[in-house]
């Protein structure tokens, strides 16, 4: 993958957000429970000349919702004019926080089912 190659990895600090885009979840043509958001984020990183540097990232489908003052994972240009969240980190990516969730409750299950045997 050519894409971003020399862009660099950082953290940064999220200021603010908005919502982006917001759509209904649609089961057999109803609509299910309350709509879901992407939100844009105003977050403040060090750009790679050393300055301090505020820009605006979008959320997308992979990345779960952030916290205003959080720290998250960002990808950013070498110039420091664009930044966008790396998605592969597994602070932010929704599949790796799903699987380690999914691991922590099996282990619990697991504690839980053991101690009863035990007695």
């Amino acid at each position: 993958m050519f894409f971003r190659r020399n862009w660099i990895r950082t953290t940064g600090r999220v200021l603010d957000s908005r919502i982006r885009k917001s759509y209904d979840r649609r089961v057999e043509g109803h609509v299910v429970g309350p709509p879901s958001h992407l939100h844009n984020y105003v977050v403040e990183f060090t750009a790679p000349n050393g300055e301090t540097t505020r820009l605006e990232v979008e959320q997308h489908s992979e990345t779960v919702d952030v916290a205003i003052g959080s720290e998250v994972p960002l990808l950013v240009r070498p110039d420091g004019q664009r930044a966008i969240f790396d998605k592969k980190d597994p602070r932010i990516n929704m599949m790796a926080l799903s699987k380690a969730r999914q691991e922590a409750q099996r282990k619990a299950d697991e504690e839980r089912f053991r101690g009863l045997l035990e007695g």
